[in-house]
């Protein structure tokens, strides 16, 4: 079942739902930061913010879902080369990176005429079991990734020919999910931290969310799900993330154990069931010039990812408008928006492709090269 998967679905063919998935999840974060444009009018943004924050956690559990679904097939098939994995996934990920970190540390000096410090974040440190640093913040959750890449294929190697694909597999995932679990109720109680940086973006406690996105492919793939079971699940995942969405802003957050601990279990589960019947959804009475649309803003969406920001500031710190009315607001919003998108298609088709391109060639094509992000 999982051979044929990734021969119809994932094998250089591009999938329109997860496509679609990848293109929306980014999309709410750039919307989400759209709304700091508001901020001279309001600070009630708390549903605008809800929309990013869901964007991030659902570009989690797309990387568990492609992640998993490779290692889990390689391994199975005898083809799974440590070496090669972490080289395929650091060129996807490393280049995009380092220039846009390079760019907020030139941003940084201009702005501020020092220099920021910014070791910890060439090697992913920053924010390990501590808030981020201001530097580059849209950077915490490239953080949790890459550990998601280094631990998880040490993790299967480890496990060996131990695990039965069929059985165990899951049962150690969900093992996994509950260790993380245990070691963030634990974090939660000793600090007491906020919310959002002393919870959401530390690395340490936030694995868990990849792991969602594997028990999917594992259910989707190994298992075999029908699209009428896929259906099902994703339609109790879109009830899930209303009433996570409800707990979002009926809780206060910083206080509120449950929200500081489970809550991002209910988001990661939620936003993972939806990704099987995404996997199996190819569009086909769509306009095929939305789908065109839909597969240029999924190319685009790790460097349009990492350029909001970077784009955000340089609005705010050198421009000489300042926007103050809802019309200028609504206006500063849109003008964002459309910068951004173009400086990430610019910096995909002129700098991130062409390393894409020859990751191909010195390691041979993946087989599942374009579908989502981190590939």
């Amino acid at each position: 079942m999982l051979a044929e998967v990734y021969n119809s679905v994932m094998i250089r063919e591009r999938v329109f739902g997860l496509d679609l998935l990848r293109a929306l999840a980014v999309l709410l974060v750039l919307g989400g930061h759209a709304t700091f444009m508001f901020l001279p009018l309001t600070s009630a943004l708390d549903g605008w913010w809800l929309a990013g924050q869901l964007g991030v956690e659902l570009f989690f559990v797309l990387s568990g879902f492609l992640i998993g679904g490779i290692l889990i097939d390689e391994f199975r098939s005898g083809r799974f080369r440590l070496k090669r994995f972490w080289t395929r996934r650091w060129l996807r990920t490393l280049p995009n990176y380092f220039l846009f970190l390079a760019l907020n540390i030139v941003l940084y000096r201009a702005v501020h005429e020092d220099w920021p410090q910014f070791a910890a974040y060439l090697v992913f440190m920053q924010n390990f079991a501590w808030p981020h640093p201001q530097l580059f913040p849209e950077a915490w959750s490239l953080s949790v990734e890459e550990l998601f890449y280094l631990i998880a294929p040490l993790v299967v190697l480890a496990l060996g020919r131990s695990v039965r694909w069929r059985g165990s597999l899951v049962a150690w995932l969900l093992l996994a999910i509950a260790f993380i679990s245990a070691i963030r109720i634990g974090y939660v109680l000793w600090y007491d931290p906020s919310w959002d940086a002393g919870v959401r973006k530390v690395a340490l406690v936030r694995l868990d969310a990849f792991i969602y996105g594997v028990i999917a492919v594992w259910f989707y793939a190994v298992r075999g799900m029908s699209m009428r079971s896929c259906r099902l699940i994703a339609i109790a995942g879109f009830f899930g993330i209303a009433v996570s969405a409800l707990a979002y802003l009926l809780l206060p957050r910083d206080d509120n154990f449950f929200a500081r601990t489970f809550l991002f279990n209910l988001v990661s589960a939620s936003l993972a069931a939806l990704l099987p019947f995404a996997a199996g959804w190819h569009g086909p009475q769509l306009p095929q010039s939305l789908r065109s649309c839909v597969r240029r803003v999924a190319l685009w969406s790790y460097s349009l990812y990492l350029c909001q920001l970077g784009v955000m500031r340089c609005m705010m710190e050198f421009s000489p408008w300042k926007w103050s009315t809802p019309a200028q607001c609504a206006l500063a919003a849109v003008i964002f928006v459309v910068v951004a998108i173009g400086c990430a298609a610019f910096v995909y088709h002129f700098f991130e492709l062409p390393i894409l391109r020859w990751r191909d060639r010195i390691t041979g094509r993946s087989i599942a090269t374009d579908t989502m992000r981190p590939a």
